[in-house]
């Protein structure tokens, strides 16, 4: 820790989970506690219709590792998690989902891997996804992103990822993460590796939702992923070219 420097930030987006935003919130404390990180926690509440926001709100007037930031306007995922990644103090930043489906117990072991390997980026892979259709979809979106740009970590699209801050707070600045929803979590690791960055892999947990549900509508959303990556693909051929 460099002064009041948090080591690590939390960073989630957050739309109308109320039904688990505060579990999951104090689960992320409480694993910061019994591993013995200094860290914070920064949601970005997307614009929820729900009491997701008042509920933020109460946790981190209880708390001072608990920042909320974000717009009464709903922008979308990535926009969301951009805005908690530009907030961020750590040194590293731990992007993660609000409705519980990841195990907090993770996070040290991707900063303990981390330190091991010395990797800019540390991306998590889900050992168990909760439905076939998501498993396949996955799977295409794998195969899809490692034709187009040749990222080969076993699951791109995870959310549970560990990163320097200093390079992905450089990448949100620059406006060279622009992802809407789905795609931005497969969009890091591409531009990671575009970057040169050190990239290591670790298996994490996936479970069911803590409550709530989901926003993500499966047929709709991985057509919008394929048409995205395409188009990226042809403006980051462009820039190189």
């Amino acid at each position: 820790m460099n002064g009041d420097r948090p080591e690590i930030s939390i960073c989630a987006p957050a739309y109308d989970e109320e039904a688990c935003i505060e579990e999951v919130v104090r689960s992320w404390l409480a694993m910061l506690d019994g591993a013995g990180i200094a860290g914070e926690v920064v949601v970005a509440d997307d614009g929820s219709r729900d009491g997701t926001r008042a509920i933020l709100a109460r946790l981190a007037a209880e708390d001072a590792r608990v920042r909320v930031v974000g717009e009464a306007v709903n922008r979308g995922y990535g926009p969301a998690l951009r805005s908690a990644i530009a907030a961020a103090r750590g040194a590293f930043v731990a992007t993660i989902d609000s409705d519980g489906q990841f195990d907090p117990a993770d996070v040290p072991r991707l900063l303990a891997h981390q330190r091991r390997g010395g990797f800019d980026l540390v991306n998590g892979w889900r050992r168990k996804r909760d439905t076939p259709a998501r498993v396949a979809a996955d799977l295409g979106l794998r195969a899809l992103v490692r034709a187009l740009f040749g990222v080969r970590v076993h699951d791109p699209n995870c959310a549970l990822k560990l990163m320097r801050a200093r390079w992905v707070q450089e990448a949100v600045r620059e406006a060279a993460l622009e992802a809407r929803g789905f795609p931005t979590p497969s969009e890091v690791v591409i531009r990671a590796q575009r970057d040169g960055l050190a990239i290591g892999e670790l298996p994490v947990t996936h479970r069911e939702r803590a409550g709530g549900q989901t926003k993500l509508r499966l047929a709709r959303t991985a057509l919008d992923a394929a048409r995205f990556f395409v188009a990226l693909r042809i403006r980051l051929g462009s820039a190189s070219g």
